[in-house]
């Protein structure tokens, strides 16, 4: 064999074993490539791994991958109603249709729609009719005091908006729209009574739905402060036909709604959401409505991309733990567009309102309204003595 044939020879198994040696290195390190992909997505996103491209996430999975994540899932979550994603498969029932109210009522509805069959509502007894007539004061002077409904939960409330010229927008509930009876007076929160109560409201508002009304729901210890807020909620709506409804918030944390204002429109969505706030405050005591509402929304897709459900600006549409307890509203210098007076218990939800200047009742007014109710009861009272 010639110099130059042991040569060649020799470059060849030099070249083979290069080859076998980087065969070893890429197998190494696809292997150690593996474990740290399984790592991250124990671990959930990761940008940026150690030894990887700087680019790198690890939230895109392949299809084969996510595949088996949706398989494992699925057999996690006996819960789960076949083709209905969030859904669960308790006792729930989703009313077809109901029967619609009787004419007096949908002539009343239908005289204070608003633009895009949106509907002011709210509903109260006796016991809080001053916060009331504060909250029409408040509708008055953001220019809504003319097409909006009071759902009176007694008749005493229905009588006193009567005899105070505001029966056009004034409604008796029908008995049938009722689970639980109510009663007049003012009533604590946590209260038996007061669950009842808010509970009452949901069972409105699920009606409402079912005539193809848009609901914008306010508690009366709210007052309204900047014109046009109607529109500016249904903006949420309209620019983006996914979004079903819009909820204040609770607290700060941004996880929780509070049941007590907000904007829903009628879809398969909402009274899927609304029958399981009932169901569950109709067998469990000791759920508020608005903790129902909120354990109904832990089977509504949230994903940020593609949920019904969006949140109001915790600045814009303070609650009472973010306007009174943390004055965060004037420390940022926000100008809300409602104040609740939640968080807060009795005659403090007056106090406070009062020394913020939101308090608009005319105290003498509202005496005198009480004086002529009073006088007309007892006149009938004397009158079935006779």
């Amino acid at each position: 064999m010639s110099y130059f044939d042991r040569s060649s020879s020799r470059k060849s198994l030099l070249v083979a074993a290069a080859m076998v040696t980087i065969f070893l290195v890429l197998c190494l390190h696809l292997i150690a490539g593996t474990t740290e992909d399984d790592q991250d997505q124990q671990q959930g996103l990761t940008i940026g791994s150690p030894g990887k491209d700087p680019w790198y996430c690890s939230c895109y999975l392949s299809d084969a991958e996510q595949q088996e994540k949706d398989d494992d899932d699925d057999s996690n979550n006996n819960n789960k109603i076949d083709g209905v994603d969030y859904g669960e498969a308790g006792p729930l029932v989703v009313p077809a249709s109901f029967t619609e109210p009787d004419q007096t009522l949908v002539n009343k509805i239908n005289a204070n729609l608003n633009e895009n069959r949106v509907l002011i509502v709210a509903a109260s007894n006796y016991g809080m009719r001053d916060h009331v007539y504060n909250w029409i004061e408040s509708l008055k002077r953001t220019g809504e005091g003319d097409k909006f409904l009071m759902f009176c939960l007694d008749d005493q409330m229905y009588e006193h908006m009567v005899e105070a010229g505001y029966e056009k927008n004034a409604a008796t509930i029908p008995e049938n729209w009722f689970h639980q009876e109510v009663d007049a007076g003012f009533e604590e929160y946590y209260s038996k009574k007061y669950r009842i109560i808010t509970h009452a409201k949901t069972l409105i508002v699920q009606q409402l739905l079912y005539l193809d009304v848009t609901v914008l729901f306010s508690d009366v210890d709210i007052v309204w402060l900047r014109p046009r807020l109607r529109e500016f909620i249904y903006t949420f709506l309209d620019i983006r036909e996914e979004t079903h409804v819009a909820f204040q918030q609770e607290g700060s944390d941004q996880k929780v709604i509070n049941s007590g204002f907000y904007m829903m429109r009628p879809s398969d969505v909402t009274k899927r959401l609304l029958a399981e706030t009932i169901y569950l405050g109709d067998t469990n005591e000791a759920m508020t409505q608005q903790g129902a509402m909120n354990e109904a929304l832990n089977h509504v897709d949230m994903d940020l991309r593609s949920t019904a459900v969006t949140l109001l600006d915790v600045l814009h549409f303070p609650n009472g733990y973010i306007y009174f307890e943390n004055d965060w509203c004037d420390k940022h210098g926000v100008d809300p567009f409602i104040v609740h007076a939640n968080y807060l218990v009795g005659d403090d939800k007056r106090k406070r309102l009062e020394e913020r200047g939101f308090w608009y009742l005319d105290d003498a007014w509202l005496a005198g309204i009480d004086a002529r109710m009073q006088k007309k009861q007892q006149e009938k009272e004397q009158a079935k003595g006779n």
